[in-house]
């Protein structure tokens, strides 16, 4: 705790000052919400600060085999997760073998892949894919796990419900230091793995850049599956730093579609508060909305920071680009 209090004065001039590595504008976020006082970023919370999820909406029916974002992250502080991308996974295909294709929990199986910084205040990639439980009619069940495939030097955790509250799944983690203020861009593409299993594979780039940079590559295990729709959110995981805000922009999001292998733009996205949470009600201030350059969110523990939005959407989504995002 000690540690987290050393760093409030440099979080402070974070929170005063962004600068703009990248293309688009700088977002003013003064003008979205009040910054907290320095007394009030001394004060140590009980509960997480409002989780925020957003869903970009996709014609079709079919699904898809890659997606895409471009994102920023300008406000960053301990206890931060920017979960750009939770994919839903279509198992239909599994039907005339099993009875039911899910997680140990009961929902579809999923994966996520986000930015995290942790208590000591190391930066992380993650990302993890939970395990399926297929069961044929004799109520045989078959669990088939996740395997790193990328990085090997990593490789991967198995969570259990016994030492994780989220279910059966497989994670990679591993330090990475993005920076704030500028812009990136992931790529998640599914592929048919040599034996026939459909892998995850996480690019990550620079808009305005050249060349990607594999952060991951996971194989599912399963046969005939795809990319059903997908989310993302921006969390705060450590209640002590709850009231310290925490940014997310986003633009440019689109699909492979499996049906016709053309990429399409997400027209427009939906968001909620705390609704992924169950019954926890984290409070605070949140806002979101969009502009001519991006959807944005900002969200932090203190009361009275901001009205909240009047709508949850739907709301536009720009997109400065269309096709493939080579």
């Amino acid at each position: 705790m000690k540690k987290i209090v050393s760093m409030m004065g440099v979080l402070v001039f974070m929170l005063s000052a962004v600068t703009a590595l990248a293309a688009h504008p700088e977002r003013d976020w003064t003008r979205c919400m009040d910054f907290p006082t320095e007394e009030q970023l001394a004060q140590q919370g009980e509960l997480r600060s409002p989780y925020i999820a957003f869903f970009p909406g996709f014609s079709g029916d079919a699904g898809m085999t890659a997606v895409a974002m471009d994102y920023r992250i300008d406000h960053d502080p301990v206890g931060t997760y920017i979960c750009p991308v939770v994919w839903n996974i279509n198992t239909s295909s599994l039907a005339e073998e099993y009875t039911s294709v899910k997680t140990d929990y009961g929902e579809a199986v999923s994966g996520y892949f986000g930015f995290q910084v942790l208590e000591d205040g190391t930066k992380a990639v993650i990302m993890s894919l939970w395990n399926a439980f297929c069961e044929d009619e004799a109520g045989n069940v078959n669990q088939v796990k996740g395997k790193v495939l990328f990085p090997e030097e990593v490789g991967g955790n198995d969570f259990t419900p016994e030492n994780n509250g989220e279910g059966s799944f497989v994670q990679c983690i591993y330090p990475y230091e993005w920076e704030v203020g500028k812009d990136y861009r992931f790529v998640l593409e599914q592929t048919t793995g040599e034996s026939g299993t459909e892998c995850y594979t996480l690019w990550l780039m620079e808009p305005e850049g050249e060349g990607r940079e594999e952060l991951f590559c996971i194989d599912s295990g399963l046969k005939d599956i795809w990319i059903d729709d997908v989310c993302g959110f921006v969390e705060n995981f450590v209640p002590e730093t709850a009231a310290w805000p925490r940014t997310m922009e986003f633009w440019n999001v689109r699909g492979r579609m499996r049906d016709s292998g053309e990429w399409e733009n997400a027209p427009f996205v939906l968001f909620t508060v705390n609704s992924s949470e169950g019954d926890e009600v984290y409070e605070g201030s949140w806002n979101f909305g969009q502009d001519e350059h991006c959807c944005w969110i900002i969200t932090s523990g203190i009361h009275g920071l901001c009205a909240a939005p009047e709508s949850l959407g739907p709301y536009p989504i720009p997109a400065t680009e269309s096709g493939a995002p080579d």
